[in-house]
């Protein structure tokens, strides 16, 4: 597989490969790639002649290949995308247009030099058992976009930080993910964002402008919640429930993300021993590696039985609250103690 940086060079000299292959979950970085291939080889002034983008569910292979065989329009080059490739893989895609890969064999087999066609599907692989899926190994430029994390999600939220003209250190970065998590898209905003605030190239984002600016999601105040609880500090932990409440959040989908953090601790819990990576982790619980991560980190304080145990206080709650037995916000409250009280019983 090529290095991005390598194929990211050539766009910029110029030196575009007819077939481009791009999969995995990280779909910001794969939009980044797509832009930049549009930004490097297609001429403004006629983009709308010479630019495609086709959806492999809704559009038959055959009419988009008979697209990038056509000459680009006053222009050295031409550029076509087909998402949802699905045939690449082995998901099954909704039932709308079916591909024949047929066609894409006699594709490759001399494919013109006038246009570059993106193959592109989010999925974490190819399918590498497929007749195809050799061949674009062989005669395309494969590229995965999977999801950053550890230090590589650290240097690259610095390197955005640059291109918005301020600067952000190590600490801040880990920080700002601990707040928002690891999602490229919300990172971008979020950088954006306190840049324009301090309003001037090389300010220094620091952890007041970050605790001023950052906009947590409820998903991160489930994480920071538990995390508080795991580490004893159990009057923060009802003081960031009791934020979550005053901000108009509805308890059941609060109990619902309480349910979904400990059914992944659960799973970490149980398949983290067995050899498995973050990275693999991620892909098989359909979560972003820093979830994962995160999971690890606080799932060590719990047996597996209390996870177990705790996962049955939610349900039970769950049928309270809405067959009318207990009140909402008491419900919460009192799953929050019961946390505390199996953590007591693991240390024990």
């Amino acid at each position: 597989m090529v290095p991005l940086h390598s194929v990211i060079r050539d766009l910029k000299e110029k030196k575009f490969a007819p077939v481009y292959v791009i999969y995995g979950t990280e779909s910001f970085l794969a939009e980044e790639f797509m832009d930049t291939a549009r930004r490097q080889m297609v001429d403004p002034a006629y983009a709308d002649l010479n630019y495609s983008q086709y959806d492999c569910t809704e559009t038959e292979l055959a009419e988009i290949l008979t697209d990038a065989e056509t000459l680009p329009f006053l222009s050295e080059h031409r550029l076509v995308i087909a998402r949802q490739a699905y045939f690449l893989t082995g998901m099954k895609p909704p039932a709308k247009t079916e591909s024949n890969p047929e066609a894409l064999l006699a594709y490759l087999e001399n494919p013109p030099e006038y246009t570059s066609l993106i193959l592109a599907i989010e999925a974490d692989k190819l399918d590498e058992r497929k007749k195809l899926v050799k061949l674009l190994q062989q005669r395309a430029v494969v590229l995965s976009f999977a999801p950053l994390r550890d230090n590589d999600l650290l240097a690259w939220i610095e390197r955005r930080a640059e291109q918005y003209q301020v600067v952000i250190h190590r600490p801040q970065a880990a920080n700002l993910i601990e707040r928002i998590g690891g999602e490229l898209r919300l990172l971008d905003k979020e950088l954006e964002k306190m840049a324009l605030y301090l309003g001037k190239p090389g300010a220094v984002i620091s952890d007041e402008v970050i605790e001023l600016l950052s906009s947590r999601t409820l998903e991160q105040d489930v994480f920071q919640l538990i995390e508080q609880i795991v580490t004893g500090r159990l009057e923060r932990a009802f003081r960031t429930l009791y934020d979550c409440l005053k901000t108009g959040e509805e308890p059941i989908r609060l109990l619902a993300l309480l349910a979904r953090q400990f059914r992944l601790l659960l799973h970490v819990k149980q398949w983290a021993p067995r050899g498995y990576t973050q990275q693999q982790l991620a892909g098989m619980l359909k979560v972003h590696p820093y979830a994962v991560k995160k999971a690890m980190e606080q799932g060590r304080y719990f047996k597996e039985e209390s996870l177990r145990r705790l996962l049955g206080y939610l349900a039970e709650e769950d049928f309270r609250i809405k067959s009318g037995q207990v009140e909402k916000r008491l419900a919460i409250e009192l799953f929050v103690t019961k946390v505390a009280a199996e953590l007591q019983k693991s240390v024990q």
